[in-house]
C-alpha cells in the first residue's frame, strides 16, 4: 500500500509551471493487461505527431488489471485469479528533424485482488457475467496452466520486479494540418522474468503505423486516431509450443476537447491471439478491449489521464483495468 502512495504522489503532485490549455491529441497508451500477454512487444499507440527535433516527451502510466477467469477445454485447463499492477515509463525524444527515439520502461508486480468485492459489486450491479468469479476466492494470486494434467506453469508468487524494456524508432510519412502519419519501428528485449510472468522470456519486433486525423483541436471539436500493425514474437516464451510468432494488432478512438481542460476519449484496441492450438479464449482467441476516460490538462504541456478499460470479447483480457497517468511534453 506504501508503494501505492508514493506512486500517487509521484503521479499527482508534480509543480505546475504554466496555465495555458495544450490541445494537441494523444490516444490512451494501453494494450492487452492479461497476465499471459501483457509481456509480449504489443506496443500502445502514441498517435501520429512526431516530435520536432529537440522535443522531449515523459509519461508514466499506471495500470491495475484484475483478473478472474478460468477454463477447462480438451485437455486443457487455465486459471488466472488475481490483480496486476503494472506502471510503464515512457520517454521519447526527437533526435533528429525527422527521427524519434522511444524507450518503455515496465515495472511489474502480480498481487491479491484487491478490488474483487467491488468488482463483484459492479458485475451484480450491471448484470455483467461472472462466472468464473462465483467459485474463485477473494484476495487470491494463483495463475496456472495444466495440459493432460500436468502442470506448466504454476505461479503465485508476488513480487515488484522490473519487465520487458522496448525501444523503437518513428519517422513521420505524411505530415498535413489535418492529419499526420508515421511509420514506427520497435523492439522488445528480454529483460523481465518469464518465470513469474513478468517477461515473456522472448524478443519480440514490428513495425507500426499510426495516424491522427485533426491533431489540433479547439472547444467541441473532435479528433480521430488509430494504429496497424504487425509484431513478430521470438521464441523462449513460456508456453513457446504453443506461441503465435506473427500477431497483427491496432487501435482506433475518438477525443472530444469539452472546455478546452477536460478532454473525453474513448478507444478500441484488438489483437489477433498470442497463442495457438488452444481451445481456451483465455490463450487461443483474438482480443478486443474498449477504453473510456478523460484527458485533464494542467498545465500547457502537463497532463493528467484516467481511464478505464474492459474486454468486449470476454476472457481475452481483463475484465477489469483501470489506468492513471501523467505526461509532460519539453518543448
Amino acid at each position: 500500500m506504501r508503494a501505492l502512495q508514493l506512486l500517487f504522489y509521484f503521479l499527482f503532485l508534480i509543480p505546475i509551471n504554466s496555465l495555458l490549455a495544450q490541445k494537441a491529441v494523444r490516444p490512451f497508451q494501453t494494450h492487452n493487461q492479461s497476465p499471459v500477454v501483457h509481456f509480449f512487444g504489443l506496443p500502445t499507440n502514441p498517435g501520429g505527431i512526431v516530435l520536432e527535433k529537440g522535443e522531449f516527451y515523459i509519461g508514466n502510466y499506471f495500470n491495475i488489471a484484475n483478473n478472474a477467469t478460468s477454463a477447462k477445454k480438451k485437455g486443457e485447463a487455465i486459471y488466472l485469479d488475481g490483480e496486476m499492477y503494472r506502471n510503464e515509463l515512457q520517454f521519447s525524444y526527437g533526435f533528429l528533424s525527422k527521427l524519434e527515439l522511444g524507450i518503455s520502461i515496465p515495472m511489474v508486480r502480480h498481487s491479491t485482488g484487491v478490488m474483487d468485492s467491488f468488482i463483484s459489486d459492479w458485475h451484480e450491479t450491471f448484470n455483467l457475467p461472472e462466472k468464473s468469479r462465483r467459485i474463485m476466492p477473494t484476495y487470491n494470486l494463483n495463475y496456472f496452466f495444466l495440459e493432460n494434467e500436468s502442470f506448466v506453469f504454476n505461479m503465485n508468487e508476488s513480487k515488484l520486479s522490473v519487465g520487458d524494456i522496448s525501444v523503437s524508432l518513428c519517422t513521420p510519412i505524411f505530415g498535413g494540418k489535418n492529419h499526420k502519419l508515421a511509420l514506427r519501428s520497435f523492439l522488445k528485449l528480454a529483460t523481465g522474468k518469464k518465470e513469474t510472468l513478468v517477461g515473456s522470456g522472448t524478443n519480440d519486433f514490428g513495425v507500426q503505423l499510426t495516424g491522427t486525423i485533426k491533431p489540433i483541436i479547439e472547444r467541441g471539436q473532435f479528433a480521430w486516431f488509430y494504429s496497424l500493425g504487425y509484431l513478430r514474437v521470438g521464441t523462449g516464451a513460456v508456453l513457446d509450443y504453443k506461441i503465435s510468432r506473427n500477431v497483427s494488432f491496432g487501435s482506433i478512438g475518438f477525443s472530444h476537447n469539452l472546455n478546452n481542460k477536460w478532454f473525453l476519449k474513448s478507444q478500441f484496441d484488438f489483437h489477433t491471439s498470442f497463442y495457438k492450438d488452444s481451445e481456451t479464449k483465455q490463450l487461443g482467441y483474438a482480443s478486443g478491449q474498449l477504453v473510456l476516460g478523460l484527458d485533464y490538462l494542467l498545465t500547457e504541456k502537463l497532463v493528467l489521464t484516467g481511464a478505464f478499460i474492459e474486454d468486449i470479447i470476454v476472457n481475452t483480457a481483463p475484465d477489469f483495468t483501470l489506468q492513471f497517468g501523467v505526461s509532460y511534453h519539453f518543448k
